[in-house]
């Protein structure tokens, strides 16, 4: 399928989002290696995006207001409406802290690292502003040990912040362990709350901290970084667009588009392979997203609600395009092998569940799935749906279902005793890979 030639072209250079006309070149596989972007210092930052948040007269007042107006919602994968979240912390009493979630929880997303480490000021102008919009009493920045640039990045800003006078409240780093359930909103709470890095599992997820302990607000990097755009500049003058990373077979591009344009153009403009054609299908949202084939999301805009009325959703917003000439089932059995490796190990589904799912595809990629064991697999994910201790197992078992639909001609080959000798394997990137 062509991409939609009747869709408004891209171009950022007239846009006055977060990144703008910029596009970070970030490693396959180590977001520590980011070029095409450069660093905003607290000069440069307050030239673009004005006065500190804590300056402007009014702006507590107006700006839950506001970002109810542009429709904000968390950028970290769950797209929860942001004026809810802030209200619902603001309304539980004052205290606590709000948190900036930069651990990357998803492998193949940069996004949380380019903002960091060529946005930090933007970033911790929207930290600063939510802490005072729900009355918290200090900010901490939320990152996985070993991201020593981003790191670097965000304690360079805080120092910028102090030399200058800025009236910040306390804002401390937090480094947690390098795992794919730490940047896990409830993760961060209970960790907070002086318990493990894990999560659990709550009814309201506008209110994920325990009773008795003073609340805690998170938001994803890029939800906090859009909530400085609308603070410095108003709803009236806010533009929607969203952070998308690209994955191709050599590294990711990280690109700010608009609502209106498609999935097809943006893969077609930032995707290295589509040069010698188009993909088969691409992973939308995360790991624990949706296969897409490529007919049925080309001509789709990148709006989230235009996607959540066909049944999808951005995600963490990384688009993962698949070469023709590689397999969906042997790149999904890839990625539940890793999720089943990365579980919390607090429920049945979790360590059992999705362990056992991952054996049955590991064996349906090698051809060696018997009809039985296909009636196993299809058994164990009914079963595994809706009943973690978290929400983890559900990602993984929403990302295979949707590779065994739209892969259904491999998965008819791999049935018949063999293999279908795709040429190309591993497009997706996880952590030691590249090691």
């Amino acid at each position: 399928m062509s991409v939609d030639a009747g869709a408004p072209e891209i171009a950022p250079s007239q846009m006055r989002g977060i990144l703008g006309a910029e596009v970070a070149i970030v490693s396959r596989d180590d977001t520590e290696l980011l070029t095409g972007v450069r660093r905003h210092d607290l000069v440069t930052h307050r030239s673009e995006f004005g006065a500190h948040p804590g300056t402007v007269v009014g702006l507590t007042a107006r700006l839950l207001d506001d970002l109810g107006a542009v429709a904000l919602t968390g950028r970290g994968g769950g797209h929860f409406p942001a004026a809810v979240k802030w209200r619902s912390v603001a309304a539980a009493g004052t205290g606590g802290a709000v948190v900036v979630n930069g651990a990357e929880g998803e492998p193949g997303s940069a996004k949380d690292a380019t903002l960091l480490q060529t946005r930090p000021h933007l970033v911790l102008d929207g930290l600063v502003a939510a802490i005072n919009a729900v009355q918290a009493v200090e900010g901490v920045v939320w990152l996985h040990e070993g991201a020593e640039a981003t790191t670097g990045s965000v304690t360079l800003a805080i120092r910028e912040r102090v030399a200058a006078g800025e009236p910040d409240p306390p804002i401390r780093v937090v480094l947690a362990p390098s795992r794919y359930l730490s940047g896990e909103a409830t993760s961060i709470i209970r960790t907070l709350e002086g318990g493990p890095t894990l999560p659990r599992f709550v009814a309201n997820p506008a209110q994920p901290w325990s009773d008795g302990y003073p609340t805690v607000l998170v938001n994803n990097t890029e939800t906090m970084a859009r909530a400085a755009v609308v603070a410095a500049r108003g709803a009236e003058n806010y533009e929607p667009t969203s952070l998308l990373t690209v994955i191709s077979r050599g590294y990711r591009r990280v690109v700010e588009v608009p609502h209106t344009v498609t999935i097809g153009q943006v893969v077609a403009e930032h995707w290295a392979d589509m040069p010698h054609g188009a993909p088969s299908a691409v992973l939308l949202g995360g790991y624990g997203g949706s296969w897409v084939s490529w007919s049925d999301i080309a001509s789709l805009p990148v709006d989230i609600g235009a996607l959540r009325s066909a049944g999808l959703s951005i995600g963490a917003g990384l688009i993962g395009p698949l070469p023709s000439q590689a397999c969906g089932i042997e790149e999904a059995s890839r990625l539940v092998r890793y999720l089943a490796d990365q579980s919390a190990r607090q429920c049945g589904p979790c360590v059992f569940g999705l362990a056992a799912v991952a054996e049955l595809c590991d064996d349906l990629t090698a051809g060696k799935l018997s009809p039985s064991g296909r009636k196993k697999l299809d058994q164990f994910m009914a079963e595994i749906s809706g009943r973690g201790a978290c929400r983890h197992p559900d990602g993984a078992i929403r990302m295979l279902t949707s590779a065994l639909q739209v892969f259904a001609d491999d998965v008819s080959v791999h049935r018949k005793g063999r293999t279908c000798g795709a040429r190309v394997y591993g497009i997706m990137p996880l952590p030691g890979e590249g090691t």
